[in-house]
């Protein structure tokens, strides 16, 4: 088998089966790309049909644009968000940048709860677009072709991973030249990025195993009905079903860390959400998903034991 740059984040006690059933399901990769090869822009594999795409048709100097990759799944199958949670492999675009271009980081729609194999985990069963911010330098000749490879996890029954080399090429413009069917969808992709939890009050706290967190909506906003927290980081755990408690206009939850968390546990980084729809998480405007970034205090120290008085002989 020929290994995916981000590990499958399995338990323990799920390894084994896991990689048992990706040998069992087939790896789908297509392959390596030969030099001066001509690429495709899409890929038709198991559960799936991706496609490379960008939102402008021609390319100025010096010019931010972005490059994606749509996502069409089959029904009932789901690729992963940036963090998948307790299984899964983030879908990622790694371009082949001509000299004097950039790259920025990823971009990804706010995710959903899907289930691998009974478990919860975070991702889409939409179609989806996954972005990348690319610059091109101040001095440039053309066309541009600009290369990448695009990995996935794609999972129903079983799972599929796989990758692919798919290419784009860009003639020069002197104006800006948007993608009429492309740039739109790009838009909404920028414009669902969730905005900070301004006038929320949070408060985190260990406890061993959980992270107790209390959360306080800013005046004017309804605490959400059937609240979710999407751990960015992967330090709570995607599975357990979070059981929220409302009581005098503050929500309470234990959140279950993860047995994979990262090196710094110091804070709650995720997505606060409402599947309510119609609801927001702010006042002002329709925010059904809001960021947040809580510094976790120390749990409440166990009193020590009582001193028991020595035995009398």
């Amino acid at each position: 088998l020929m290994p995916l740059s981000s590990p499958l984040r399995f338990p323990p006690r799920i390894r084994l089966a896991a990689a048992v059933g990706a040998a069992a399901c087939g790896w789908v990769f297509c392959a390596p790309a030969r030099a001066h090869e001509k690429l495709p822009s899409h890929f038709k594999g198991s559960g799936l049909q991706v496609r490379l795409v960008s939102d402008v048709t021609a390319l100025q100097p010096g010019q931010t644009f972005h490059l994606g990759l749509w996502i069409q799944h089959n029904p009932g199958y789901h690729t992963y968000w940036s963090n998948p949670g307790i299984a899964g492999v983030p879908t990622h675009l790694a371009p082949e940048l001509p000299a004097g271009f950039t790259a920025g980081t990823m971009i990804y729609p706010p995710p959903d709860k899907v289930k691998m194999a009974g478990l919860h985990v975070h991702g889409y069963e939409r179609d989806i677009l996954v972005a990348l911010p690319i610059t091109a330098p101040k001095e440039l000749s053309g066309p541009v072709t600009i290369k990448a490879k695009a990995s996935w996890m794609c999972c129903h029954i079983t799972c599929n991973p796989g990758f692919t080399d798919l290419s784009l090429t860009f003639p020069l413009a002197t104006s800006p030249s948007p993608d009429a069917e492309w740039k739109p969808k790009f838009d909404a992709l920028l414009a669902s990025q969730p905005p900070a939890a301004t006038g929320w009050v949070f408060t985190a706290r260990r406890n061993g195993p959980t992270v107790d967190l209390t959360a306080i909506p800013p005046a004017g906003v309804p605490l959400p009905e059937k609240p979710q927290f999407f751990s960015s980081d992967n330090l709570i755990c995607s599975h357990p079903v979070q059981e929220w408690k409302t009581v005098n206009g503050t929500a309470t939850v234990s959140l279950s860390v993860s047995d994979f968390p990262p090196k710094d546990e110091s804070q709650l980084r995720g997505l606060l959400h409402t599947d309510k729809p119609g609801a927001s998480l702010l006042p002002g405007t329709i925010a059904a998903y809001a960021s947040l970034d809580v510094a976790i205090q120390p749990g409440t120290a166990k009193p020590p034991a009582p001193e028991t008085a020595p035995e009398k002989p």
